[in-house]
């Protein structure tokens, strides 16, 4: 009964937020061009029967998803729709100049903002699960590459440590509520049998939930250095590869970086379907690749073990029983 309550109150919620998206943009956002206000009619669309369907299909940790997901969604365009009324935005009759003027809002909070930026890198590792580009590539545009690389690596650093001290002082039924059962028990076998190394590329690939591994670690037995270590190695490098390319710095946003653009969001949307369709194969294949690997080293290290414990023994042996044969024959007195 409590688990089919759960599931209503999610989905009513979640329709209610899809529906303030939609009211919000198709009454507060009327100068913004129709590319945009259709973005946001399709992101209140999605998120609605993405709903209904997870609901349907009584996939709660999908349906809890889709919710944050939405509540983000919600945040974003109300403050468009806020700032285009009262920030005057709507004035400004070109889109490009209204992200211009909405940049120069935001800069002109100084540390205040940075503060906001690097607050909302926390939230994202920990409760919010937020797509990257999301959350490095508007900082980048507002305060550049280099500054929005530092900025998002000290958030994503207090935010990773956070999930891993949830998931070690307050145990698995915390990382369950945030990550859901399955995630949670998936990557506890995988992290728990197949050690660091394969933590670490968990990190660095793009098919993995890396904010739900760092709450996943917590409840195994990967000590805090290492898991710092990895943290402050990976995650800026990751960083500062979206920065550096939403900004146009390395990879132009006009001229011979179109096609490129074009080629990189084709091969993006081909990853994400194979992603979606073969993830659980890849994972399996991944794991069994090491197990088998760390399997083998183990066999290798336990006969090298077993062959000098036994080598071992039967130099001690040798020594406290001298063979008789050998002692008689060298007593005896020769022939003849």
């Amino acid at each position: 009964m409590v688990k089919n309550r759960s599931y209503i109150i999610i989905f009513v919620l979640n329709t209610l937020l899809c529906a303030g998206i939609i009211t919000l943009t198709a009454t507060m956002m009327s100068g913004w061009s129709v590319a945009v206000r259709s973005i946001c009619f399709i992101l209140g669309g999605i998120g609605a029967v993405l709903g209904a369907v997870f609901f349907a299909l009584s996939k709660l940790s999908l349906l809890k998803g889709v919710f944050v997901l939405v509540c983000c969604a919600l945040v974003l365009d109300a403050t468009l729709a806020c700032l285009s009324v009262f920030g005057h935005l709507n004035e400004y009759p070109e889109d490009s100049q209204k992200i211009a003027r909405l940049t120069e809002i935001i800069k002109s909070t100084g540390k205040y903002g940075m503060l906001v930026f690097v607050i909302i890198q926390i939230l994202q590792v920990v409760i919010l699960p937020l797509p990257a580009v999301v959350c490095y590539v508007p900082g980048s545009a507002i305060w550049g590459p280099l500054t929005a690389t530092l900025l998002a690596s000290v958030g994503v650093l207090i935010g990773s440590l956070t999930a891993y001290a949830l998931g070690k002082f307050f145990g698995k039924r915390v990382v369950i509520w945030i990550a859901g059962k399955e995630n949670t028990e998936k990557y506890v076998s995988y992290i728990g049998k197949r050690g660091k190394f394969l933590f670490v590329i968990m990190q660095i690939l793009p098919f993995f939930p890396d904010d739900i591994l760092c709450l996943v670690a917590g409840l195994t037995s990967m000590n805090f250095i290492f898991f710092l270590a990895t943290m402050v190695i990976v995650r800026p490098c990751i960083i500062a590869t979206y920065c550096f390319l939403g900004s146009g710095t390395v990879i132009p946003f006009s001229g011979w970086g179109i096609p490129v653009w074009i080629a990189i969001f084709a091969v993006c949307i081909v990853l994400v379907i194979l992603s979606f369709k073969y993830q659980d194969k890849f994972e399996q294949w991944l794991a069994t690749k090491f197990t088998r690997q760390k399997s083998a080293n183990k066999e290798q290290n336990e006969l090298t073990s077993e062959t000098a414990s036994a080598s071992t023994e039967t130099n001690a042996y040798a020594a406290q029983n001298p063979d008789p044969d050998i002692n008689d024959n060298s007593a005896a007195p020769l022939d003849g």
